[in-house]
């Protein structure tokens, strides 16, 4: 399995916070990020499956208002050669007890994972 490491960031002004939306992306990628088996992040051929937030551009994910509010999350990832629906759920579920912990699960709403890749293990140790 590829090991993951998350840049530190500085931490941001108050005036900057992070947007609910933004939130969202980020804790849904961390925790997409951190399945065994998925082994990045896509942002598609033309780089636009992408969430910003004034500072920061969060690739393959995607964060949508919802008509009754809250957000649609999409995640686009790049994966190993595993079973894909399993692997879909684990994300899903990751992200969802990711969002609870964070006290935004109120504002989550459906996770809709696409594999837009898979990798074997030859290809994820040249990455």
């Amino acid at each position: 399995m590829l090991a993951r490491t998350r840049a530190s960031q500085p931490p941001r002004p108050a005036s900057a916070a992070p947007s609910e939306r933004a939130q969202l992306a980020r804790l849904a990628l961390d925790a997409a990020l951190g399945v065994a088996g998925v082994v990045s992040s896509h942002a598609g051929p033309q780089g636009t499956w992408v969430t910003a937030d004034r500072e920061e551009r969060l690739p393959g994910v995607l964060a949508t208002a919802l008509a009754g509010g809250g957000y649609g999350v999409e995640l686009h990832l790049v994966t190993e050669v595993v079973p894909l629906l399993p692997l879909a759920d684990r994300v899903r579920s990751r992200v969802e007890r990711a969002a609870a912990s964070a006290g935004l699960a109120d504002v989550l709403g459906p996770v809709d994972i696409t594999i837009e890749d898979v990798v074997t293990p030859n290809e994820v140790s040249k990455r």
